[in-house]
Order: C-alpha cells, then sequence, then structure tokens
C-alpha cells in the first residue's frame, strides 16, 4: 500500500510472451514504415513518432500505444496536437532508458 499521494512503482518490464511480443513489435515496425507516421525522433527518454495528416493515422497509432501501455505499464504515452503538427509520445522515467533504446531498436526492420 501507497501512503496518499505517492504512486506504485511500476516495473520497467514487457509481460509479453515471446511469440506476441514478436507479433507486437511487427505491428510497431508496420506502423512506422506505412504513411501514418513520417518521422521518428528519439532520445534517451522519449521516442516521437510525428504522424500524417489522416484521422487514420492518429487513430491507428494511438490505439497500438494504448494496447503497448498493457504490456509496458512503464510507457507514458501522450499525443501532442498542434497547428501544422501530431506526434505520438512514448516517454519512460529514470531507469528505463534501456528498455526505450530496445524498443527503438525494434522500430527500425
Amino acid at each position: 500500500m501507497t501512503a496518499a499521494g505517492e504512486e506504485a512503482e511500476v516495473p520497467i518490464a514487457c509481460s509479453l510472451d515471446a511469440a506476441t511480443f514478436a507479433e507486437r513489435a511487427e505491428e510497431w515496425r508496420v506502423l512506422v514504415r506505412s504513411s501514418a507516421v513520417t518521422s521518428v525522433e528519439a532520445d534517451a527518454t522519449a521516442v516521437r513518432l510525428v504522424l500524417g495528416d489522416s484521422e487514420d493515422a492518429l487513430t491507428t497509432a494511438a490505439v497500438l500505444a494504448q494496447r503497448e501501455t498493457h504490456c509496458c505499464p512503464f510507457f507514458d504515452v501522450s499525443v501532442a496536437l498542434q497547428a501544422d503538427r501530431r506526434t505520438l509520445i512514448l516517454a519512460v522515467p529514470d531507469g528505463a532508458e534501456d528498455a526505450l533504446a530496445a524498443f527503438v531498436a525494434l522500430l527500425d526492420p
């Protein structure tokens, strides 16, 4: 139990089995290779997928990212909306930089 105002620590781990992990990785690669994603920007604590202008691109990326939070709850997922740009952001807490680097590496086919 945690004190009021404190959050329980989320483990830096993926709960998918090997077969499901491989399928999910392929879903991410397909998304990144599609016209839904126009570029990928990454640093040590976040990866940003710049999305195409279509509603389908936004919906597809958001649904996949939401599914990702079920198996990797340490990801902090958000969407930044600007007049000329939509960006899906997957960020990690301190200590999860290696997990993010592995995630970014799997995006490249």
